[in-house]
């Protein structure tokens, strides 16, 4: 009975409080991606913005889920673009390409049972101020969503960050991206 207690007392405790996203992690497979492009292919990021305010502020479970750069998921995004191009050597303005983006959807549910997570942005790349290509790109993630909290929010916080690398690697992966940062 104690035990239950204690275990009970810690889920309403993890519960209850404001969670921090880790930094992104570059990822193996983007990285690989970015790295078989020609050597002349290089950028930087750009303006990163959301569509609505409210897509800055995700909860989990009822708690807030904040972005640890500026609270701001735009930023987040933007980060995680630089995170990949700095680990495949790719992070620099040799070509003068800058990649600015657009947050669509952000969206993450890690209710009971089928968790979701959802990030759409739409990216531009300029050259010398001239945009020069533009892409919609779609990160999507489901799981199972347990129903102890101690469970579900990792989880949700994982799913989160893979629908971040889903959606950069399919930007990465367009032949006309990878034309556009050359």
């Amino acid at each position: 009975m104690l035990a239950s207690l204690a275990i009970l007392s810690l889920s309403l405790m993890l519960t209850a409080c404001t969670a921090i996203a880790p930094a992104y992690q570059a990822t193996v497979d983007n990285v690989k991606i970015l790295q078989t492009m020609p050597d002349n292919a290089w950028a930087e990021p750009g303006h990163f913005s959301v569509v609505d305010e409210s897509m800055n502020q995700l909860r989990i479970r009822g708690n807030p889920y904040n972005s640890p750069f500026n609270n701001s998921y735009a930023e987040y995004i933007k980060e995680a673009l630089r995170a990949e191009l700095q680990s495949a050597g790719r992070l620099g303005n040799k070509t003068n390409a800058v990649i600015s983006g657009q947050v669509l959807k952000n969206d993450l549910d890690g209710s009971f049972g089928i968790g979701k997570a959802s990030v759409i942005v739409r990216f531009t790349v300029t050259k010398s101020g001239k945009p020069i290509y533009e892409k919609v790109a779609i990160g999507e993630t489901k799981w199972d969503s347990s129903l102890m909290a101690a469970l579900a929010i990792p989880d949700a916080q994982r799913n989160h960050a893979e629908a971040v690398k889903q959606m950069l690697g399919k930007l990465f992966a367009d032949p006309n991206f990878q034309k556009a940062i050359q």
